[in-house]
């Protein structure tokens, strides 16, 4: 009868250790999850930032264009009446 409780008492602290070993793989799951998460946290803040710099980088570019469309517009109109100017003289 003592082999039985002590193989009994065995089964009870091979199940406590399996449970423990358990324990122990979730936590260091748990951890493993954490610092992931804290990695991508950080990873989405960079990304955060340089869509925010490409965003302004996109207006200025934007407003760059702009600006060059309305110069090319009134060179446009320049070169017109320089030509004008040029036809009106060729016929006198």
């Amino acid at each position: 009868m003592n082999e039985t409780k002590a193989q009994s008492e065995l089964t009870g602290l091979e199940r406590f250790a399996h449970l423990e070993d358990k324990i122990f793989r979730v936590v260091e799951a748990f951890k493993a999850i954490r610092r992931e998460n804290e990695s991508l946290r950080i990873e989405s803040q960079q990304l955060k930032g340089e869509i925010e710099s490409l965003r302004r980088a996109q207006t200025e570019s934007t407003e760059s264009m702009a600006q060059l469309q309305q110069e090319r517009e009134h060179l446009r109109e320049r070169v017109e009446k320089a030509l004008g100017l040029l036809a009106s003289l060729e016929v006198k």
